[in-house]
């Protein structure tokens, strides 16, 4: 699948891209820059004819599009649409490093036009790709934009004596699932969590599982990837945002009373 696709912006006739080209007439009378063509098709030719003055029009549509700034999903769906081509290009580049790229650019790039702000004299294509670029990587682990513990890495030879200074592993994986679903359990019952955060939770697991992916960033094991994340967002009719802030929040109560049930 492409990145347009993986977006629902293949089709101009219908979903976001249909409400985009829609309000396209009230966004010029919002945004007197966007007043450089009728209608929103025509955008894409004029942006190629006119390179000088594309920060100033995307600067204007990117405002609209920000959840901190205008919070119009429909201007935040002619924008991506409008980069598809770049990011297209980033995922095909990628591609070797996860079977599901178009996924995880697309919705990389969801979250950058969604979170860009107006142009302010920034290079506004250029850099939301840019962007994604860094965050598709850190999700990845891959390069200097992977998670901390793994840049941090040292990598040893069987043989070395390092490894005798390593604790066995004496826990089976059968021995940790059965005490995360005791802790699970005793957490919901004493209200650390709500049985709905822990369904949420599982939610992310399952859908970080399914991608595949061998490295995470963000430090939870890819439960706060932006592919798992959408995933869950689109179950729950909630932005992706909403469910990264509710998961965090779980996860710290989990984390503390983890920690005190150590203790105890």
């Amino acid at each position: 699948m492409s990145v347009a696709t993986q977006l629902e912006l293949d089709d101009p006739g219908s979903g976001l891209l249909a409400a985009a080209h829609d309000s396209w007439p009230s966004w010029v009378d919002r945004q007197e820059a966007l007043g450089v063509v009728a209608q929103l098709g025509d955008l894409p030719t004029w942006l190629g004819t006119h390179p000088q003055e594309c920060n100033a029009v995307l600067g204007a549509l990117s405002g609209l599009a920000a959840q901190h700034d205008g919070d119009d999903v429909p201007a935040a769906a002619a924008l991506a649409w409008l980069l598809v081509p770049g990011a297209s290009l980033l995922a095909n580049r990628l591609t070797t490093l996860s079977p599901a790229i178009d996924q995880l650019v697309a919705a990389q790039l969801w979250i950058e036009v969604r979170t860009f702000g107006p142009g302010g004299g920034r290079r506004v294509a250029a850099s939301i790709l840019r962007n994604t670029r860094k965050g598709v990587l850190r999700d990845l682990g891959v390069g200097e934009h992977a998670e901390l513990a793994w840049r941090r890495r040292l990598i040893l030879e069987p043989d070395n004596l390092l490894w005798q200074r390593t604790l066995p592993l004496t826990m089976s994986e059968d021995g940790g699932a059965g005490e995360l679903s005791e802790l699970l359990e005793a957490a919901c019952a004493q209200s650390v969590i709500s049985d709905e955060d822990l369904h949420l939770l599982l939610g992310l697991a399952q859908a970080a599982d399914a991608a595949a992916q061998s490295h995470f960033g963000r430090g939870c094991a890819g439960l706060m990837t932006p592919v798992a994340s959408m995933e869950v967002a689109q179950r729950w009719g909630v932005s992706a945002r909403t469910v990264r802030r509710r998961a965090r929040r779980s996860l710290d109560a989990l984390s503390r009373y983890a920690v005190t049930q150590m203790s105890a």
